[in-house]
């Protein structure tokens, strides 16, 4: 019998989750044929420190880790960078491309999510910038004029540190956002009111409980006027928008495949498709949408493996997030969405404070660590990961 040949895989994206993954296959299998697609410049660089890159001294390019050149010298890859995914052809095994079909064995989405585009009026609302790839910072320093005054939509994780990273390099800040606190969906509220007044001491101005309504350019001297719920104005030289992502579904959708907020995975990685798989921002797991770094890497080793075909199920370790605020370090674990309980400050002193969401049934299902208690952050993993 003839040798059987070796998979072809083909990976759509090339943010962390599609290297992730590309690197994963690579070490599990010298042979396989790699294939990425992508409409960025392929070079490998970290996400999350888009939002401090100023505390760092960073610009675009200082931010890349590995040149496109590098990783596919690495990886052993065949790389059509520059080019869009359009279409799949599950019947044939092909994706289709603007340089032409690609057949594929095994076909991986790791398309990342799209900034949410809120519905605002006003002549300005498009040049709302948001940073969400290298390219958008490379656009956002370009634009940002020493000293500025930035208004921030969204005080969510990415609004929030954006913030602490203006205000403690010399920029003036405004925060305005429809929740009451900031980092409200993640922290119990007296932990969002910790974070509030520590960026306020600092000078970060905030505009809760409001929404921009309109935004207008009004010339070179105020730059531009954004007009809240309420009627009142804020002049800022430039806007940038955190109000959320929205993961990117459409190539699947469009396909066939079964979405929700995402697109939906079993405990494989699989979609609908069993011979494609999402991993990422993009994708929905049986829990929700983990897009942060430890889950990716967790479904990257999974993947790989069931791509390569032998079917390993995801072991997500427990999805704690580090909010990179240094004026009020934190660390968290979000409980569950479906998880029924509520949160207890537990400790609160000199040092910090540290609130346990606690279920039903009285187990710990989520923390939040503040300044020197954020050290506790693997004792508390080790402790809530003993449950799942």
């Amino acid at each position: 019998m003839g040798k059987t040949a070796p998979p072809s895989i083909v990976v759509v994206g090339s943010g962390l989750a599609g290297f992730g993954v590309l690197r994963e296959l690579r070490r599990l299998s010298p042979d396989a044929k790699l294939t990425m697609v992508t409409l960025e410049n392929g070079h490998f660089y970290s996400k999350p420190a888009l939002s401090t890159a100023l505390a760092k001294g960073n610009t675009s390019e200082t931010l890349v880790t590995s040149s496109a050149e590098k990783m596919i010298a690495q990886l052993k890859l065949d790389a059509r960078i520059g080019r869009e995914a359009e279409s799949i052809d599950r019947a044939g095994k092909a994706l289709c491309t603007t340089g032409g079909p690609i057949p594929y064995d095994r076909l991986i989405l790791a398309m990342g999510a799209a900034a949410y585009r809120p519905a605002i009026e006003g002549d300005a609302a498009h040049r709302a910038i948001s940073v969400n790839q290298l390219d958008h910072y490379a656009y956002f320093r370009e634009q940002l004029p020493d000293q500025a005054r930035v208004l921030i939509m969204g005080s969510g994780l990415v609004g929030t540190e954006f913030a602490n990273d203006l205000i403690t390099n010399h920029y003036q800040v405004v925060v305005v956002d429809i929740l009451t606190l900031p980092l409200a969906q993640l922290v119990p509220p007296a932990v969002g009111e910790s974070v509030r007044d520590a960026l306020a001491s600092e000078g970060v101005e905030w505009h809760l409980d409001r929404k921009v309504v309109a935004i207008n350019y009004v010339g070179d001297r105020a730059g531009y006027v954004a007009t809240l719920d309420d009627g009142s104005n804020i002049e800022a030289d430039l806007v940038l928008s955190a109000v959320g992502l929205r993961p990117n579904v459409a190539l699947a959708q469009e396909a066939g495949i079964d979405i929700g907020i995402g697109i939906k995975v079993n405990q494989y990685g699989q979609t609908s498709d069993p011979d494609v798989y999402a991993i990422g921002d993009c994708a929905e797991y049986q829990h929700g949408i983990s897009a942060y770094v430890t889950p990716i890497m967790a479904a990257a080793r999974g993947i790989a493996q069931s791509a390569l075909g032998t079917p390993t199920e995801i072991r997500f370790p427990p999805l704690a997030v580090q909010v990179k605020t240094t004026l009020l370090p934190v660390n968290l674990l979000p409980p569950a969405r479906n998880c029924v309980g509520e949160w207890h400050s537990v400790e609160s002193d000199v040092d910090g404070d540290k609130h346990l969401f606690i279920d039903d049934r009285g187990f710990v299902r989520g923390y939040v660590l503040t300044r020197q208690k954020t050290e506790q952050r693997v004792e508390m993993d080790t402790k809530v990961g003993e449950l799942a």
